[in-house]
């Protein structure tokens, strides 16, 4: 009963605050666990944030990059779980996993597409993900998807 209770609240506060209605992807297994709190003092300016005690995410920084590129915010709270899902704190396995489960949902190319369009034209250069034509082409390799 807690799990099914914990996957309709953190469904609903994905669904509702970081991505379109539309979105197909969820959390599943062990993910479904992870306490969801929206805070985006604690996200820094970005769209969420794993932290070892839970995902924090910012409602007004994922519809900013919505703004910007629709549906382009969905992919960012997927990488997050990406980083609680294998464990390890490195960008480009996160966002290999999130281009992977992407790859695999419904919709999920379009969110993709969305992402790489956005990080074409909003992107930069960070040392743990390299440049924004290198973080692309990581994740379209990752996806294997044609995008």
């Amino acid at each position: 009963m807690l799990k099914l209770r914990s996957f309709i609240i953190i469904a609903s506060l994905t669904t509702l605050y970081c991505a379109p209605a539309s979105a197909q992807w969820s959390p599943i297994g062990s993910l479904l666990n992870v306490p969801v709190t929206n805070d985006c003092h604690q996200t820094l300016g970005d769209v969420a944030l794993a932290k070892p005690d839970g995902l924090f995410l910012c409602p007004t920084r994922a519809d900013l990059i919505d703004s910007q590129v629709k549906d382009a915010s969905h992919f960012y709270v997927v990488r997050e779980y990406g980083l609680l899902a294998i464990r390890k704190n490195s960008d480009r396995l996160a966002d290999c996993w999130a281009a992977h489960q992407l790859a695999g949902a419904p919709k999920g190319r379009h969110y993709l597409k969305q992402w790489i369009i956005h990080w074409t034209n909003y992107g930069t250069t960070r040392p743990s993900i390299g440049t924004p034509a290198q973080r692309i082409a990581n994740v379209r390799a990752c996806c294997a998807c044609g995008i």
